[in-house]
């Protein structure tokens, strides 16, 4: 996929276009992901579709630009969709980018012809519960970003943050997994996280988040996890999905965790993405 930059809503955003294979799709990263962290799912899908994978602002090489509101995310995402990929394309959010997609389509139902939700709790509170309201973690890792002149310096702070358990994050990862994770850091802007370090309930619980589903009547896959290996797809927000999108499929692959394979191992949930879309089509 080829690197691409637009500006949007004054703000200078990176995405990534596939060649013209087939019928449009984008891809919408969780939150705070960016698209080149997903190559191995992009890279299995592209040959199928003309793709596109954006970064939302503050996040990979789009500009460092507040505000990092949620409103905002989904601002942009509507405007990408109109003016970059166009009307009436196939659709895939993982996680928050579930989120972004879903709420653009609540207004402007012809954004998407099909959508596929990959392990999302659409219900905002699920997320404010199953974070907890306690965000001096998030301040803590909030100050090592700000504080961090590189890395390698930020891999070493972030391996004396307390862990939840007691002792610190090295006691809970491994030098790879905490170099793994300072590198992801070291690319986004440690402002996107200044919203929820100042309190969760007032970054997620907005409206934007609570009309599902507005307008969006077109097919749509729940692809979830499995719970017992990390999902974030608790019975409560099954059913809460289900409820809101009654018409929806739902395929659940066992022994996934919340990132799907997506990143790693992404044949299981191709297969499910390519079987659903291909109906579609």
């Amino acid at each position: 996929m080829e690197s691409k930059f637009v500006e949007i809503n004054g703000v200078r955003l990176n995405y990534g276009e596939g060649a013209g294979n087939g019928p449009r799709l984008v891809f919408l990263p969780g939150f705070p992901r960016y698209w080149t962290e997903y190559r191995p799912v992009l890279d299995a899908l592209e040959p199928q579709y003309h793709l596109f994978a954006l970064s939302m602002r503050g996040q990979g090489r789009s500009e460092r630009s507040p505000p990092y509101t949620i409103s905002s995310y989904i601002d942009d995402t509507a405007v990408f969709l109109r003016e970059v990929v166009g009307r009436s394309a196939l659709g895939i959010g993982h996680s928050a980018g579930a989120w972004f997609g879903l709420a653009a389509a609540n207004d402007d139902p012809d954004l998407f012809s099909a959508f596929v939700s990959i392990d999302q709790p659409l219900d905002p509170a699920d997320h404010v519960i199953a974070h907890g309201a306690d965000t001096s973690s998030v301040r803590r890792m909030l100050d090592a970003m700000r504080a961090a002149s590189g890395v390698e310096d930020l891999r070493l702070r972030l391996a004396a943050l307390p862990a939840a358990g007691g002792g610190t994050w090295a006691d809970e990862m491994s030098v790879r997994e905490l170099g793994d994770r300072a590198a992801h850091l070291a690319g986004i802007d440690p402002e996107t996280f200044a919203p929820w370090a100042e309190g969760i309930e007032e970054w997620l619980l907005v409206p934007e988040l609570q009309r599902w589903p507005g307008r969006y009547r077109g097919p749509l896959l729940f692809l979830d996890g499995d719970p017992v290996a990390g999902s974030m797809l608790t019975e409560q927000a099954v059913r809460y999905n289900r409820a809101r999108y009654p018409w929806a499929e739902r395929v659940e692959l066992t022994g996934h965790d919340h990132i799907m394979g997506l990143r790693d191992a992404p044949g299981p949930a191709v297969a499910e993405i390519r079987r659903f879309l291909d109906r579609i089509a």
